[in-house]
């Protein structure tokens, strides 16, 4: 049996940005958990090798500390590499065994995994240590092909359609209802209780309303869960995060350290970020450090009920969907009643404010809205990114500010655009 397996990024992270800009793809929300815990819960005996981006190695060995990063040296033995835009379910060990002889799996043209022999691993990552294109074709002349069928999270939108299934599923992996916080007598639970997850120190006050008839409401420790909210299940609410008045409709995944209130409906808020008053948000991803404003709204679904496109690297596509909501990079901000319309992409570090509808497609450090945007100074964002992240005593470190300056530099060219 193997005994290391690394979860690596491909070329596909291109249709996932600007939500990966500052994270390997593995590292996005789905249900309650990351994609990359997902997978590693699968093999708990394995020994875990990542390969990233380059420029996001020094952010992600902080983020998973003992695991090597970009380094295929640390590698003793055979390895089983799995792309870390699957989204693991029920079966994955099954389904990509540890035990077997060298092959690849693809889905499509898409890569799942390879189970490589020292070698082989040698061979191929030559060149630079990375899963690229070229390394895939060289691969399939090496060792036997086989094809697979797995959930594969291709666009952003994806994450939005797989999470009320997803909470269910890591649901269940984590082993069922607890209560091990404190609920209110006055607090109102609607059906069955093994379906209700209270963390340690957690707080469900009088006047909260959590309904698991269509699926679990699972709490993380230390959360507060004040009245009037409405909880419909399934949904996740990680660890410290108020939820004030809420109505936190199925489907939604609030990550840890958020401020949540008005209404919010399948959608995935990733960290640290603030919904805390009345206003809408429907079907959206929302990144790490976001602050959505009083009232401030998205559209979902348009009003002739038609397939909703997005842009995707600049260019619209289709994606099928008739609700869909917006995308909201890390580090931006809504002002008090912005709109937003359907499919709308925000990029990193931008403020959205004024009245009107501002365009769908937002590059990353602007400013502005509906009437025209102007790049938002460098050496300000970073300065006020480091103020945001201090109100939670988080210290910006070296590693976050220059990562800010290379997505920057990065996305020159989409703000280029706005020109034209």
């Amino acid at each position: 049996m193997l005994k290391n397996i690394c979860i690596f990024e491909d070329e596909g992270f291109k249709n996932l940005l600007p939500l990966c800009y500052l994270r390997p793809v593995f590292e996005l929300r789905c249900g309650i958990s990351s994609l990359k815990e997902k997978i590693t819960g699968f093999y708990p005996e394995a020994k875990l090798h990542l390969l990233c981006r380059d420029y996001l190695v020094d952010v992600t060995k902080r983020r998973s500390k003992e695991v090597s990063v970009n380094d295929l040296k640390t590698i003793e033995g055979s390895c089983l590499f799995i792309n870390g835009r699957i989204l693991a379910g029920k079966d994955l060990s099954r389904r990509i065994s540890l035990d077997g002889a060298e092959e690849i799996a693809l889905s499509g043209e898409v890569l799942i995994y390879a189970r490589l022999a020292p070698k082989t691993i040698n061979e191929v990552f030559k060149e630079d240590g990375h899963l690229r294109n070229a390394t895939i074709e060289l691969l399939k002349k090496k060792v036997k092909v086989t094809k697979i069928k797995l959930d594969l999270i291709s666009y952003p939108w994806h994450l939005i359609n797989y999470n009320s299934e997803t909470i269910k599923d890591d649901y269940q992996s984590i082993g069922g209802g607890k209560v091990a916080g404190f609920l209110d007598k006055a607090a109102t639970v609607y059906g069955d209780r093994s379906q209700l997850f209270i963390g340690e120190g957690s707080r469900v006050e009088a006047g909260v309303v959590l309904n698991l008839t269509e699926g679990p409401i699972y709490i993380g420790k230390n959360v507060k869960v004040r009245p009037f909210t409405i909880i419909d299940g399934p949904s996740f609410v990680g660890d410290e995060s108020i939820i004030d008045g809420a109505k936190l409709r199925e489907g939604s995944s609030i990550g840890r350290v958020c401020r949540v209130g008005g209404e919010v409906e399948e959608s995935i808020i990733y960290a640290h970020s603030n919904k805390h008053h009345d206003g809408f948000l429907g079907h959206a991803y929302v990144g790490e450090w976001v602050n959505i404003g009083a009232m401030a709204t998205n559209s979902d679904l348009k009003n002739n009920y038609g397939k909703i496109k997005v842009y995707i690297n600049n260019e619209l596509v289709n994606s099928g969907e008739i609700k869909l909501g917006c995308f909201i990079a890390d580090h931006t901000k809504l002002g008090i009643g912005s709109l937003i319309n359907t499919g709308t992409v925000i990029g990193v570090c931008s403020n959205i404010f004024g009245s009107g509808i501002p365009p769908k497609n937002i590059p990353s450090f602007v400013w502005g809205g509906a009437s025209g945007f102007i790049e938002y100074d460098l050496e300000r964002a970073l300065e006020d990114s480091k103020t945001i992240m201090g109100r939670r005593k988080i210290e910006q470190s070296e590693e976050d500010r220059e990562l800010l300056r290379k997505i920057f530099a990065q996305t020159k060219n989409d703000r280029e655009l706005l020109k034209k």
